[in-house]
């Protein structure tokens, strides 16, 4: 009998001790589970997030694009129009040393005639 109680003594001993450890295992199962319940919604947060960046980021691409599309034409406008600013510039030009060709061609006729003028004169 005092085997068994010794026996009994050492088995109720074993038993409280699993049972602390269960507990403990239990308490760390609910720690584990809760910290997993709140990384699962930071994961989700993190995802929103994501997916929120990634379309503002198509969003500015999609918006460079269309700035880029705008300065090629309005380079390429500027340069269609200064080709034809010089063109206009080089036909001034052109018509003006005509024209002063043409004053001095008059000019040297008008004195051809004065002096022939002045020779009919005396």
């Amino acid at each position: 009998v005092e085997k068994l109680n010794k026996r009994i003594a050492k088995l109720e001993g074993d038993n409280l001790q699993n049972r602390q450890l269960v507990d403990t295992l239990e308490i760390s199962l609910n720690d584990a589970e809760s910290n997993l319940r709140i990384a699962k919604q930071q994961l989700q947060v993190l995802q929103r997030e994501k997916s929120d960046l990634v379309n503002q980021m198509k969003s500015l691409k999609m918006q460079l694009e269309d700035a880029a599309a705008q300065y090629e034409h309005a380079k390429s406008s500027v340069q269609q129009e200064k080709k034809v600013i010089e063109n206009v510039l080089l036909e001034e030009r052109k018509a003006k040393e005509q024209a002063e060709r043409s004053k001095r061609q008059l000019e040297s006729r008008m004195e051809e005639l004065m002096a022939k003028k002045s020779k009919f004169m005396c």
